[in-house]
């Protein structure tokens, strides 16, 4: 453990890590930046949709970014900086929020964006006739009950003061707020455009980002510059995003460095060959997620909290991410990444310990003279790493007595319907913040009331804690119920934290202007990314 922290030391020391320019005159090393081109970008699944209200996956999350604004986003350091809002102020009780909105702004279909229609776009998350995947995030601004319960037909916290001018009242003091207006749920949308569309909204987007939608095939989507985007128009023309659905990674890579892709994702032996590259840009960033196996806390099996726990112990995940990966991840048995504020090695549960894991087992009833524990899993990719990774757990659980079958489910929209259902026992999850806050870990994955607990899994003692850190203001208070609420989930085993992502991706030498945070790719701003290919 010791050698692994230190290893997450050297990661964390540096902000990103790739190809230096080669030195010279000046006009080499920062060479006039070009206009024009077509960026080609590889997406492991299609998004289900590019709504950004009712968007779950961070494959529209990529395509989100591009599109639309809010009123603040995340810059390279995950500071909150202005977007359509030019500036905001805080009143000392932290419960009113006041922006001032920027007066060049307009919708691709043309419309200037006014204060009103962050009201209508914040109200309509919190329409009780929807389904908005950040309604947990708004509930809390003033009137959000009443208008939800019918009592009122406008919520009270929401009001657009005059046509630039936005006031924001919550009902009690929120620490993450801003943060969460900088979430791809708190993009600004057209009301006559969702009125006009209605659902084929997700598929037929406007909003006010550097690019705009020119179309939305089954295998590509295709973006255009927006001509007339307030903080300029984009360097390059186009965006072209090919669907390898199932994350057909060396199929990716082969794209590659064939030179039909701009950029894409390395793994296992790939990515120490680029590594050591002397021809493409090789960058390398811990980000702010995790890759778990969640258990369905509902299937009759795994109702048993010694089943879950044994589960834990069971599966090797130091051998898997050294044989697999190449040790290009790091083992995780926290739910909070590193980087992350509140993370707590402390917390760590679940090591690799076969023995334990059989004791825990046979106490349950699943012991070599009891009955045989069988389950499935589901897995959205059935790429080469995924399926040499997933053969190692079974492998492992077998070891123990329990017996794995592996289910596969490509296509993404499908897969998270049978993960909503609750028609399975396991499931392979990768999740990444959203912002930077372990509200999002541990609420948006692990909170009773969440959309995103697909294990169902439901302790009030958690939720209670989770609720105070939300309005404790005090960063030390905060991070101390945090780690309380981490370490009861921890315990009750819900899920099998796996292995913390590190962001590692090749660029063709000729792309500059990258950007990139600890939120990862699909945050990689493309309206600063230009071409140089003289």
């Amino acid at each position: 453990m010791r050698r692994l922290l230190v290893s997450l030391i050297v990661i964390l020391s540096f902000t990103i890590s790739c190809q230096q320019e080669p030195t010279g005159p000046p006009e080499k090393v920062q060479p006039e930046v070009r206009t024009g081109g077509v960026y080609r970008a590889p997406l492991p699944w299609s998004p289900r949709t590019l709504d950004p209200a009712f968007s779950t996956d961070i494959y529209a999350v990529t395509l989100i970014q591009q599109i639309f604004d809010g009123l603040v986003q995340f810059d390279q350091n995950l500071n909150v900086v202005p977007a359509l809002a030019t500036n905001w102020k805080v009143s000392s009780d932290g419960l009113v929020y006041t922006f001032n909105l920027r007066d060049d702004a307009s919708f691709h279909n043309g419309r200037e964006v006014t204060a009103e229609d962050f009201v209508y776009s914040f109200t309509r998350i919190l329409d009780p006739k929807e389904e908005s995947s950040a309604l947990s995030f708004f509930q809390r601004v003033k009137g959000a009950a009443a208008y939800r319960n019918g009592e009122s037909n406008a919520v009270v916290g929401l009001r657009a003061i005059d046509a630039h001018t936005l006031q924001i009242t919550i009902n009690e003091p929120f620490a993450p707020f801003l943060s969460v207006l900088a979430m791809i749920s708190s993009k600004v949308v057209p009301r006559e455009e969702i009125e006009r569309l209605g659902k084929k909204f997700g598929s037929h987007p406007v909003g006010t980002g550097p690019f705009r939608l020119e179309s939305f095939e089954e295998d590509k989507i295709i973006l255009g510059a927006n001509e007339d985007y307030f903080g300029g128009r984009p360097y390059i023309d186009r965006v072209v995003y090919t669907i390898y659905a199932g994350a057909q990674r060396q199929k990716i890579l082969q794209d590659f460095l064939a030179d039909r892709l701009e950029e894409a994702a390395v793994f296992g032996a790939d990515r120490e060959k680029m590594a050591q590259t002397t021809v493409y840009q090789f960058v390398r960033k811990p980000s702010l997620s995790l890759q778990f196996y969640g258990m369905n806390c509902t299937a009759a099996a795994l109702k048993d909290k010694r089943v879950r726990q044994a589960l834990g112990w069971a599966i090797n995940k130091e051998e898997i991410i050294r044989e697999v990966f190449k040790n290009q991840f790091i083992p995780a048995e926290t739910i909070l990444p590193p980087g992350m504020t509140g993370y707590t090695p402390e917390n760590a549960a679940y090591g690799y310990d076969r023995e334990r894991a059989k004791e825990l087992l046979a106490e349950a009833g699943y012991g070599p003279a009891q009955k045989k524990l069988s389950l499935t899993l589901l897995s959205a990719s059935k790429s080469n790493v995924a399926q040499k990774e997933l053969a190692m757990v079974a492998a492992d659980l077998a070891a123990v007595g329990v017996e794995l079958q592996i289910k596969y489910e490509t296509d993404w929209p499908t897969f998270e319907a049978a993960l909503n259902s609750g028609r399975f026992q396991l499931y392979r999850y990768f999740w990444s913040a959203d912002i930077p806050d372990p509200d999002d870990f541990l609420n948006a994955i692990c909170g009773s009331d969440s959309p995103y607990n697909f294990m169902h899994y439901s302790n009030p003692k958690v939720d209670r804690l989770l609720a105070q850190a939300l309005e404790e203001t005090d960063i030390i208070k905060r991070v101390r119920l945090y780690r309380e609420a981490e370490g009861m989930i921890l315990e009750d085993a819900p899920m099998i934290p796996f292995m913390y992502w590190v962001f590692e991706s090749v660029f063709q030498p000729y792309v500059k202007g990258l950007e990139i945070s600890a939120l990862g790719s699909p945050y990689i701003p493309l309206k600063k990314i230009w071409l140089d290919k003289q």
